[in-house]
């Protein structure tokens, strides 16, 4: 007895120990970005300095003056879908830096999120726009730094104004909010070798992947994509090694990049279902999960200490999973001018015989629709049905707000059919508006990841397995 007793206690203090680490990488995350020597993820200098709300979240206790909200919140969250906590931007930084200010992008304005109306640092962002910020960045950028002529000014202006022009392309950026294109970060091998981009890539659209399990998920491949494997620590850095155009930088933080991966990024954990569970009918779901589902996903246990068990995901071929191929369109020009990079020797791609994805683990999944990789599904109820039954245009405005939050489905609410809303939205996603996905566009097709022992279940088998992978 005395014996179980200490292991309990050591199991209590194990749990205590991951349960403190999970809050503090929570917390370290929020601050984490990677300017250094002037090079970074940044925007013109001195531009952050005329706007109060641009500063590292808690950094002075400043708030922002209340007829400023409306403007503030209408500008940076409604326009270009960025987090805004306790009325300050989450991931956009002010840092002094030879006289000027600047303005600095953070790993968490991609990789933080809302799901039901709460905050995830390691969640992708649903609502960001990269293209318009992008668009409105080039015109601000581009007047502010017009007559200046400081050297220091001139070079991190340039490499703002790049980052800016690039993301704000209409042939390469994303066509909806809360997709990022990994077009933008083949750009650097382009013009790393010398050549013009024009014409030779996808747009490659995906949502902003979570970060949790990360440890074990390199092991089959870079977030989406696993036609090689991201066990090298580079593979972590592509956003900020195109937005920093810069060889050097990327060398030059690769400690840092490390120690971030391992004491941060490792210790975030995925999020718990914040509503009620049916556990009588969650019990169901996982059986008939455990029986089909796992197959590809895996089994999902927890740990003596309660946290979830990571395993190494599989690597599924494109032509067994058949989701939109867009991003695998150019994949072996774009491997190609990786290899004859000046930065090969620390980007190496351990190259599969076939292209394909992840199948990842599904802690959190809850919390990270809308669903497959290019977030073409709003909810994991309609994931289980035959493409031909899903949704095909859905409103990406406030998707991580708890009003959109669909909790028997899972994922997003969706206006009645044939209902005036219903009607206006579709006439909009026709229009390509931007906050309202539609699956005809390029890039967006929600087809895959269909089975046929899928079509055998019943509402009552889907609503099921929707309770149990709550409980994930």
């Amino acid at each position: 007895m005395k014996y179980l007793i200490l292991i309990l206690l050591s199991l209590g203090s194990i749990a205590q120990s991951k349960l403190q680490r999970s809050k503090k990488a929570q917390v370290d995350f929020l601050n984490l970005h990677f300017f250094e020597n002037g090079r970074g993820m940044t925007i013109s200098p001195n531009i952050s300095k005329y706007l109060s709300f641009f500063r590292v979240p808690h950094s002075d206790g400043n708030k922002i003056p209340e007829n400023k909200k409306s403007l503030y919140k209408r500008v940076l969250q409604d326009r270009y879908g960025l987090n805004v906590l306790e009325d300050q931007v989450a991931g956009l930084f002010n840092i002094k830096y030879k006289g000027m200010d600047v303005g600095v992008l953070g790993c968490v304005a991609c990789h933080g999120g809302k799901a039901a109306g709460r905050f995830y640092s390691g969640l992708g962002n649903k609502t960001i726009d990269v293209y318009k910020v992008g668009v409105d960045a080039k015109i601000i950028q581009g007047a502010w730094g017009a007559l200046r002529r400081d050297p220091e000014f001139k070079k991190i202006h340039k490499v703002a104004m790049n980052f800016s022009k690039v993301i704000s392309d209409k042939s390469i950026s994303n066509l909806t909010r809360g997709l990022i294109p990994d077009s933008v970060i083949k750009t650097y091998f382009f013009k790393d070798a010398g050549l013009s981009y024009k014409g030779k890539i996808s747009r490659a659209q995906v949502k902003v992947p979570h970060l949790w399990g990360l440890k074990e998920k390199r092991k089959t491949g870079i977030f989406w994509g696993a036609e090689f494997d991201g066990t090298n620590i580079g593979w972590e850095f592509g956003a900020e090694l195109f937005a920093s155009d810069s060889e050097e930088h990327l060398r030059a933080v690769l400690p840092k990049l490390k120690r971030s991966v391992e004491n941060i990024v490792y210790n975030l954990e995925s999020p718990k279902y914040p509503f009620d569970i049916n556990e009588s009918l969650a019990k169901q779901g996982k059986v008939l999960f455990d029986n089909k589902c796992s197959k590809c996903h895996g089994i999902h246990n927890r740990g003596l200490d309660g946290y979830p068990m990571y395993h190494q995901p599989k690597f599924i071929k494109s032509s067994i999973v058949k989701t939109d191929d867009d991003r695998l369109q150019d994949y072996f020009e774009y491997k190609a001018l990786v290899e004859s990079s000046s930065i090969s020797d620390i980007l190496p791609m351990n190259q599969r015989k076939e292209v394909g994805y992840v199948a990842p683990n599904l802690w959190g999944i809850w919390a990270r629709f809308p669903y497959l990789h290019n977030g073409s599904v709003p909810s994991l109820y309609d994931l289980m049905k035959e493409p031909s039954k899903r949704p095909k245009f859905f409103n990406m405005f406030d998707a991580g707000e708890e009003y959109r939050f669909d909790k028997n489905k899972v994922g997003l609410t969706l206006e009645k059919k044939n209902s005036s809303k219903f009607k206006k939205n579709f006439k909009k996603a026709k229009q390509g508006n931007r906050n309202i996905y539609f699956v005809e566009r390029e890039g967006h097709s929600n087809k895959g990841h269909f089975y046929k022992f899928m079509s055998s279940y019943t509402d009552q088998d889907i609503l099921s397995i929707i309770e149990y992978l709550k409980t994930l």
